[in-house]
C-alpha cells in the first residue's frame, strides 16, 4: 500500500478518535516498556539441550518463528510488558447481558519477548484487542493502521491470528524499531451471532 493512502486513513482514523476521546474518560501511560532480562538458568538449560541435540534445537527454533538469534543460536532474550492504547475503543452492538454498548482494550507488547510468550522478535509489535463481552469469537474484521515515525514505512494489518480455530484478535507486525503510531478499529462477530464494532482508538508505540 502506499505511504500517502496509509497516512490518509490513518489521519481519517486519529480525527475519528479525537471526537470519541470528548466522551472516553482515563489515559493509559504509553511509555516504553522497559526491558527486563530474565535469569540465565533457561539460556543455560537451552544451551545445553541444543549441544546435546542439534535436532531438537532446530525443532525448537521452527516453532518459535525465531529469525533474531543469539550468540548460542537462541532467540533473543527478553521481558516487555504491553503498552496500552490511549483510551478503550468505544464499541457499539454488545455487551455485558443486554447492554448494546462496551468498550475494547488495546494494547502493543515489542521485542524481544522470550522465553516466556508471547514470543516477540526485536523490531516488532504484537497487536491484541479484546473487547468487554462474554461470547466465544467467531471471526474477527479488526484492523490497525500502523506508521513508524522513524523509517517512515507503514501499513494496514488486520489481527486475525487464531489458535486451535479460534480468532486471537492479535497480530505480529514487523514495524521496525522506532517510535510507532497506530490506530485500531473493526468488528468481531461471536457464536452467538452478535457483532462488536469497535470504533478507533490510537496509540503511540516503542518497538
Amino acid at each position: 500500500m502506499r505511504l500517502p493512502l496509509i497516512l490518509r486513513t490513518m489521519s481519517v482514523a486519529v480525527v475519528s478518535a479525537a471526537a470519541l476521546a470528548l466522551v472516553v474518560t482515563g489515559q493509559a501511560d504509553a511509555s516504553p516498556a522497559a526491558a527486563e532480562p530474565p535469569g540465565s538458568a533457561p539460556a543455560t538449560l537451552l544451551a545445553q539441550s541444543g549441544m546435546q541435540s542439534p535436532e531438537a534445537l532446530a525443532v525448537l527454533q521452527n516453532i518459535l518463528g525465531a529469525a533474531a538469534l543469539g550468540p548460542l543460536g537462541l532467540p533473543e532474550f527478553g521481558v516487555t510488558a504491553p503498552q496500552d492504547f490511549m483510551y478503550p475503543a468505544p464499541t457499539l452492538g454488545c455487551g455485558v447481558g443486554e447492554t448494546p454498548v462496551t468498550v475494547t482494550v488495546a494494547s502493543a507488547q515489542a521485542g524481544p519477548n522470550f522465553p516466556l510468550p508471547p514470543f516477540i522478535e526485536r523490531g516488532q509489535l504484537r497487536f491484541q484487542a479484546l473487547p468487554a463481552h462474554v461470547d466465544f469469537p467467531k471471526q474477527s474484521g479488526l484492523n490497525v493502521v500502523w506508521f513508524n515515525a522513524d523509517t517512515f514505512k507503514g501499513g494496514i494489518e488486520p489481527l486475525d491470528d487464531v489458535l486451535l480455530g479460534v480468532p486471537t484478535m492479535s497480530k505480529t507486525v514487523a514495524t521496525g524499531a522506532g517510535t510507532v503510531f497506530a490506530a485500531l478499529y473493526g468488528d468481531v462477530t461471536y457464536q452467538s451471532g452478535k457483532t462488536c464494532v469497535a470504533l478507533p482508538t490510537v496509540g503511540s508505540f516503542t518497538a
